[in-house]
């Protein structure tokens, strides 16, 4: 044991040296909990869309346009963000009261790739093609059904969305992929689909990607950069080095050399170590995705941090909630009744969510009552609520034929056999707080009758493949996670349908899994109301259908919401725009990250977080 602990502290002790170097050398160590599958080259998430891909990745991989911290369109690699006004935005009309929509683009004269290869629209059509090619698996269906392109010449060209919806004006409208690097192997890929079913086609997609996103492809140099910085390399569960890209085409105030010009995300997946690295002066700043509420209010941190760190709580609308698995294919899931909605009721009033609440975030993180965050204009405050209530959860269960066995779990006959209600739950390993509320969840439900059974995994298997595969039983009962997406929300995670009835949301084997509805809930209403919101441009109209919407969603439990998460960010002092805010990426801290550096090297502060911020009591001693 004692050998244990002196190796740990000797590990502190060099991440200790690596953090002071940061003002010294003008370089950043960052602290992650969850590790990106892969990054850049899986350039429609075919393979993953997780938070911290998206995070390093702003670094890498700039938008056209981007979502500034105080929600407003930014352009980053074209001219202006198009607007009415400066006549690059025509709407038009279409049959049953949509609407056509036109944005024109101009690319930046000067922007390069890594490689010093000019970025054309050549590169806007690859991606494009990347999309609308059958069979793969992309994660937003309805965004490339939609989406048109037109090319004018290198530099210029326009998409279209046909319908528009209310949100396609908001953020980056279509991305880029260098063509130079991917043309020729992407022909090839295309070709090998064909023929195979989607399942095939979608292996196919996905081994193109990955010969250009996964670590051992970026550390071979099979992938070129258009941001700030540079993959230089990456140690799978250890650290991935990004070093700023000369060739960069916007310089910040007072030139690049003032800021930092090395960056260092270090992997520590379990987050009461990363803790520990962080107080030992491992880690300059947190990560997007690193921290938990209540260790970022630690007393441990709150009392060493005056003088060397900031610490700061940034609400988001990352909805941390439980999926169910709802594919009555599988057995377990037939047996338990799980696509029942008096079962999800039954599990929601056996979960007492507010004593969650009050354990883990001193009360300060707002329970959900709907997929909505409470800051979005769309949300509903009048929504189904389920109160704890384990009597009302016995009830319900009993009236599904439960009762309790020889050892206290339920138990009923399905098709002759006795069935044993026990549910698998599952969520990111090394995520304290997870891994704790999950305990908690496990208490209540072991109290009407419920086993549960915990079968956690690392990140990238939990939020990667494995997710999308419920269908398949990769997980059978429980599945805990954060999504969010932000102000452009409109329900897609819950939808089904189209508007022309077919299954296009749910991920399963026949559609090549694609789509973002994991536990596979389907409900007519609620796919018709959303149908009609999306195309929506009234306000008031278009609230009144998310209210019904989120009546239905709540009635029905289509998951099970836990609540809204208001991350902590933590960072040296003298580091400055690392700052998050609400709904600019997601909360990320890495908006702009060409802005990012020392104020001893003569970085100028631009974004303050204090704005962005909550204001929260100290904490308790």
């Amino acid at each position: 044991m004692r050998r244990r602990v002196i190796q740990a502290f000797v590990g502190v002790g060099l991440l200790a040296g690596l953090a002071l170097a940061g003002p010294q050398d003008n370089s950043l160590v960052v602290g992650t909990s969850q590790e990106p599958r892969v990054l850049v080259g899986d350039f429609v998430n075919a393979i993953s869309n997780q938070s911290i891909k998206f995070e390093i990745e702003n670094f890498l991989l700039p938008p056209l346009i981007q979502t500034s911290r105080d929600v407003e369109n930014m352009p980053v690699l074209v001219t202006e963000a198009p607007t009415v006004a400066n006549k690059r935005v025509r709407f038009s009309n279409l049959p049953g009261g949509k609407r056509r929509l036109e944005i024109d683009l101009t690319l930046r004269e000067g922007a390069v790739w890594s490689d010093g290869t000019p970025i054309t629209t050549d590169d806007v059509a690859l991606y494009y093609d990347f999309g609308k090619t059958k069979g793969v698996p992309t994660t937003s269906p309805d965004y490339w059904d939609r989406v048109g392109l037109q090319v004018k010449d290198k530099r210029n060209f326009t998409v279209t969305f046909e319908p528009a919806y209310f949100y396609d004006l908001d953020g980056n409208p279509i991305g880029y992929a260098p063509a130079h690097i991917m043309r020729a192997e992407w022909e090839k890929a295309k070709a090998a689909a064909q023929g195979r079913d989607a399942a095939g086609q979608a292996e196919v997609f996905r081994n193109f990607f990955t010969q250009y996103a996964s670590p051992q492809a970026l550390n071979a140099g099979k992938m070129v950069y258009s941001g700030p910085f540079i993959l230089k390399r990456w140690v799978p569960g250890n650290t991935i080095e990004l070093v700023r890209n000369p060739r960069f085409f916007i310089t910040p105030p007072g030139g690049a050399d003032k800021y930092v010009q090395k960056v260092t995300y270090r992997i520590i997946q379990n987050t009461n170590s990363l803790l520990v690295a962080i107080l030992g002066g491992g880690i300059d700043a947190s990560s997007g995705v690193s921290l938990t509420f209540d260790q970022g209010r630690a007393p441990q941190l709150t009392r060493r941090a005056e003088g060397r760190f900031e610490v700061w709580f940034v609400p988001t609308p990352f909805f941390e909630h439980i999926e169910v698995n709802q594919f009555t294919n599988l057995e377990q899931v037939k047996n338990l009744g799980l696509a029942d909605k008096r079962t999800r009721q039954a599990l929601m009033y056996a979960i007492n969510r507010e004593a969650i609440n009050k354990a883990f975030f001193e009360g300060l993180q707002p329970i959900a009552h709907s997929w909505v965050f409470p800051q979005n204009p769309m949300y509903n405050p009048n929504v189904r609520r389920y109160e704890y209530n384990p009597d009302k959860a016995r009830a319900l269960l009993a009236e599904l034929g439960w009762k309790p066995g020889p050892d206290g779990i339920l138990q009923r006959t399905v098709e002759g056999k006795t069935v044993r209600f026990e549910l698998e739950y599952q969520t990111t390993a090394g995520n304290a707080v997870r891994e704790r509320i999950q305990q908690f969840i496990q208490d209540n439900l072991r109290q009407v009758g419920i086993a549960v059974k915990i079968n956690n995994a690392p990140s990238a298997v939990v939020l990667g493949p494995n997710r999308a595969r419920a269908q398949d039983g990769a997980w059978t009962g429980f599945l805990q996670f954060a999504f969010s997406m932000g102000l452009q929300d409109d329900g897609v995670r819950s939808a089904c349908r189209d508007e022309e009835g077919k299954q296009i949301f749910v991920p399963t084997k026949e559609n090549g899994y694609r789509g973002t509805n994991f536990g596979g809930w389907c409900n007519a209403d609620f796919d018709k109301l959303r149908a009609q919101a999306v195309v929506e441009f009234d306000v008031a109209k278009r609230k009144a259908l998310f209210a019904q919407m989120q009546a239905i969603w709540a009635e029905e439990v289509a998951m099970i919401p836990l609540y809204f998460q208001a991350d902590p960010r933590v960072f040296r002092k003298g580091l400055v725009n690392w700052v998050s805010s609400t709904f600019a990426s997601s909360g990320s801290p890495t908006v702009e990250p060409w802005l990012i550096g020392w104020e001893q090297r003569g970085a100028q502060k631009v974004y303050d977080q204090a704005k962005y911020a909550l204001t929260i009591p100290p904490a308790s001693r």
